[in-house]
Formats: structure tokens, C-alpha cells, sequence
């Protein structure tokens, strides 16, 4: 019977001082995000880099040859936009894909921590 009454107080006691350590303790708080965060070591290329000159208009539209001009500048900076926003979707695209990928290894790595511990399963 003595055994069992000090095992009980050795019980109490250790739980004591854990909780007082726990207590002790700071919360752990999730990283904040950081609004400048990024993964691009280089930043991403501004379209006005990428893009040739904004194509001005002629002086007046009885200019037939820089009427022409114009029309053509215009068509050549539309093109190279496009170019630029498609490849804009595509680099987004892979970057929500590399994205979601990092959520799923965050998630599994989750789930694998909670079933080591057997956290997840009713006692």
C-alpha cells in the first residue's frame, strides 16, 4: 500500500513540475508573414524593362507614312505585352503549383508528426 501512495505522490509531483516548466514556457507563435517575403533572388522583371517604348502618336493624322509608323509601333507593343503577360500567367502558374506542393509536404509532415506522437488517435 506505501508503494502505491508514493508512486501517486511522485506522479503528482513530476506532473507538478511539469506543468510549472510548461507554464515557464512562451507560447509558440506562428512566424509572422512577411509582406516583402519572396523567393526570387533577382525580383521579378518589370514590364518596363521587358517592353520596348511606349509608341507615341504622330503630330497629325495627315501624316500618312507616321500615321503608318504609329500603327505599326503599336501593333509591335501589343504583341511583345502579350508576350510578356503570357509569360507573366505562366511563371504565376508554376509558382501557385510549387506553392500548393509546398503545402502539401507542410501538411504530410504535420500528419507524420501527429502520428508518430499518436496524437490524432482517441484514447
Amino acid at each position: 500500500m506505501k508503494k502505491r501512495i508514493y508512486a501517486v505522490l511522485i506522479f503528482f509531483a513530476l506532473s507538478a513540475a511539469g506543468l510549472a516548466v510548461a507554464a515557464a514556457e512562451p507560447p509558440a507563435q506562428p512566424a509572422p508573414a512577411a509582406p516583402a517575403a519572396t523567393n526570387l533572388a533577382a525580383g521579378y522583371p518589370a514590364a518596363a524593362a521587358q517592353l520596348p517604348p511606349l509608341p507615341t502618336p504622330p503630330a497629325s493624322i495627315e501624316d500618312a507614312k507616321a500615321t503608318a509608323a504609329y500603327i505599326a509601333a503599336v501593333d509591335a507593343y501589343l504583341k511583345a505585352s502579350q508576350l510578356y503577360i503570357d509569360a507573366a500567367t505562366n511563371d504565376a502558374n508554376l509558382i501557385i503549383k510549387e506553392r500548393n506542393a509546398a503545402i502539401e509536404n507542410a501538411n504530410k509532415a504535420v500528419a507524420d508528426y501527429n502520428a508518430f506522437f499518436k496524437i490524432d488517435t482517441k484514447k
